[in-house]
């Protein structure tokens, strides 16, 4: 290089200084950015497979709930426990169990097919199904496999050879039938099974939708390997069980075509969820950029052999800017955002990649904080869609003898303040309602319990009429005093009182009701709070409707709030509640 003129020498050193940076840049940065979109790939595969399981999860939870309702019903467990066919009141209980499974049926029609109870004494029950042969039910191989699960939930995926068939006449292929047994509550003895088929058409309605880069797809598999649910693709049918096992994701070639697949595993259903992906898809994108950016690369080069010096200057400058931002990046400000317009040539692609980068990133953020919103507004919804008014059928049972009895008048208030029950009950589907509307609707339910119950139920309310403006969760009171009437009052010889109360201290709002019925043992009461605070009651000894309150004012409010038992000087219970003195809801 010494007999080289000057300018050749400095020209000669300019390009160096120049190409060998940008071709490392372009190649270290090409690689770190494809590892990153790679990962970014798998990242958003994961957990958009996460999201499907989980609203797969919540389908057939709430197929669950329908038959575990069913089971702890009275009247079916009593037509379970009938001798046969010619058994006194038979007609009776089945029509009741049948009215039942239709209003749990019609409740959810997008979910559930159709409800039967078949029992070991022979008889069977159903809103929908029907026996297709005279062989009896219990010698089916679904009732088998629901007794000995011994009350385990069992699910079918798409049941074949069934002795049962339904009005509508959908397929097997079209249902995945959810039996469990039915025990005794007195000896632990199984009764019989009841059987929910739930459509595979709702899961495909929480699948249908995701999609996995521009080819890819979901498909769910039970324990046993069968497809409870799949796509219209050739290559699920070839995807090996054995490849699932593995540590996901992994790559296999399936038809000289490669994809990487994703699984989770659902300990709810023991289905599992997998994602098929073809991982070839992003590296095209990656790869045509790869040579956009090396051809850029090359341009720059033979611009430098002429403009070394002024090229320099003008480059260094932007990537140390480049580089800070990044920097800030790392060091959790997202805000950051690279000028790519006031820059030409490969600046300007790393800073428009820079920015989409940045802007994908935060995305997935925002995206993230939405879903998990929504899923715990979805959950607050679940718990206050469970509210049921126990009382109904009692109350009915009420007015139809005061009909036969008396007079239209009493019957006249009787079914006004069970209209004024309902009325707030649904409150135009608001989760937030004036306490004024809350007392009108405890109170409602207090005079149709003193018209059932008459002198053995007494109660005062006492609530200052300055908190009657403050806005509360509905429904929290009514299955409070709910509790103190059917575990406290009716378990009492004699005549009961009840007493509501309400203040206001600080920011809080306590509500007190108090009972002087059966009472409790202090260690059950103990052990009732002690529940109450872990969120971990299962029995629901003393109703499960203030586990349901308890639950909803923590979700809304949270921990420090909600309820809690004492036994009192009656000898009876006095449940606190605690919530927020709102004003208005804004």
């Amino acid at each position: 290089m010494n007999r080289l003129s000057l300018k050749m020498q400095l020209l000669v050193s300019m390009v160096l200084l120049i190409a060998v940076p940008l071709l490392l840049m372009t190649g270290f940065g090409n690689y770190y950015y494809a590892r990153g979109i790679e990962e970014q790939a798998n990242e958003f595969s994961s957990q958009m497979l996460d999201q499907v399981r989980m609203n797969i999860d919540a389908a057939v939870s709430a197929v669950d709930r329908v038959i575990e309702y069913l089971a702890r019903d009275p009247d079916l467990i009593e037509y379970l426990r009938l001798e046969g066919f010619y058994s006194p009141g038979r007609t009776h209980l089945e029509t009741v169990v049948r009215s039942r499974m239709r209003i749990y049926a019609e409740g959810a029609p997008e979910l559930i097919g159709g409800l039967l109870v078949a029992g070991a004494n022979g008889l069977y029950a159903s809103n929908e199904l029907y026996r297709v042969t005279r062989n009896p039910l219990p010698e089916d191989e679904w009732y088998r496999r629901a007794v000995e699960a011994g009350g385990t939930r069992v699910l079918l995926s798409q049941p074949i050879g069934r002795n049962i068939r339904n009005y509508r006449n959908y397929s097997s292929s079209d249902i995945v039938a959810v039996v469990c047994a039915v025990n005794d509550p007195d000896t632990g003895a199984p009764l019989g099974v009841i059987a929910a088929d739930m459509f595979t058409a709702a899961i495909e309605e929480r699948i249908q939708d995701v999609t996995l880069g521009k080819s890819g797809y979901v498909f769910v598999q039970d324990a046993a390997n069968e497809i409870v649910y799949a796509p219209v693709n050739e290559s699920v049918y070839r995807i090996r069980g054995e490849w699932l096992r593995q540590e996901s994701p992994g790559i296999h070639s399936v038809g000289g075509v490669r994809y990487q697949l994703f699984y989770t595993h659902s300990d709810i259903t023991d289905w599992g969820t997998v994602g098929v992906f073809l991982p070839d898809e992003p590296m095209q994108l990656i790869a045509s950029q790869r040579r956009s950016m090396f051809a850029v690369a090359a341009v720059a080069i033979a611009l430098a052999t002429a403009l070394a010096l002024s090229f320099s200057a003008s480059f260094t400058g932007p990537i140390s800017k480049l580089r800070r931002l990044m920097g800030e990046a790392e060091r959790g400000n997202l805000d950051v955002s690279f000028d790519a317009e006031a820059h030409t040539g490969e600046i300007r692609q790393l800073g428009t990649s820079f920015n989409s980068m940045m802007d994908q990133i935060r995305h997935l953020l925002d995206l993230v904080y939405r879903e998990q919103r929504a899923k715990r507004e979805a959950e607050i919804r679940v718990l206050q869609a469970q509210i049921k008014p126990h009382f109904l059928y009692n109350t009915l049972d009420t007015i139809r003898w005061m009909a036969e009895e008396r007079d239209a008048p009493e019957i006249v208030k009787m079914v006004g303040a069970l209209t004024k029950l309902f009325r707030v009950s649904l409150s135009r589907g608001r989760e937030v309602i004036p306490l004024a509307n809350e007392m009108d609707h405890v109170c409602s339910y207090l005079y149709i319990q003193k018209v059932r119950y008459e002198d053995k139920l007494n109660y005062e309310i006492d609530v200052p009429a300055e908190l009657l403006g403050l806005q509360v969760n509905k429904l929290i009171l009514q299955p409070l005093v709910e509790n103190a009437i059917y575990h406290g009052i009716k378990q009492k010889r004699g005549e009961g009182h009840i007493r509501l109360t309400a203040r206001r201290e600080g920011e809080r709002l306590i509500f007190e009701v108090a009972d002087d019925g059966a009472g409790m043992s202090p260690e059950k009461c103990a052990q009732l709070n002690e529940e109450l605070r872990a969120a971990a009651g299962t029995e629901y000894d003393h109703g499960y409707g203030l586990f349901n309150v308890n639950a909803r004012i923590r979700l809304s409010y949270g921990a420090e709030y909600g309820l809690h038992y004492r036994v009192n000087e009656a000898g009876g219970i006095t449940v606190t509640l605690t919530c927020p003195a709102i004003s208005q809801v804004g």
